[in-house]
């Protein structure tokens, strides 16, 4: 037996559907899952995948993060004039008269390092169900898609799970403000 508004399975004798509380009326009932008019059965897309997608952004993060780490350790031992000189004694990495210039590739390190803080972030929206998270995850899996070829799979599976209309109605639902 199937519920006549949501089309979920019902347990032999059930008084009301457990997935929407429609009470379940004696009498005849419908035989095979209800299908909405749109021709298309209820997805619980997000709900299936939202945890997995904040898992994933975490990890990502994680890993740029460790990225910067190695990035600004090893780049000044094995590359000492290109991540910026340093100032007087002090171990200051630039001159302050040539300061965005003098930086040399720590303006790298310090775009990954932002963008992993970001990930993170994101991890921490969409596991938390916040309703900014999902416009945050469109924006981020967009860029990802740049990024071959984990970037562009995580991007890609970010924006098949968080972009359609469908998925963002759902979102709406399990969202807390």
């Amino acid at each position: 037996m199937f519920c006549n508004r949501c089309g979920s399975a019902l347990g032999a004798g059930a008084q009301f559907c457990t997935t929407c509380g429609e009470r379940v009326l004696p009498g005849p009932q419908i035989s095979q899952p209800f299908v909405p008019s749109s021709g298309v059965a209820p997805s619980a897309r997000v709900r299936r995948h939202v945890e997995i997608l904040a898992a994933l952004w975490g990890l990502n993060g994680a890993l740029r993060l460790l990225e910067v780490l190695a990035f600004t350790l090893l780049g000044h031992w094995l590359l000492p004039g290109v991540f910026g000189r340093t100032w007087g004694g002090w171990g200051i990495p630039f001159p302050w008269h040539a300061w965005p210039f003098s930086l040399g590739l720590v303006w790298i390190a310090i775009a990954l390092g932002i963008f992993g803080v970001i990930h993170l972030i994101l991890a921490w929206g969409l596991y938390e169900r916040k309703a900014w998270a999902r416009a945050l995850g469109l924006v981020i899996g967009f860029l990802a898609l740049i990024r071959f070829p984990l970037g562009t799979a995580l991007g890609a599976y970010t924006l098949w799970v968080l972009l359609p209309e469908t998925s963002a109605r759902e979102y709406e639902q399990i969202a807390v403000p």
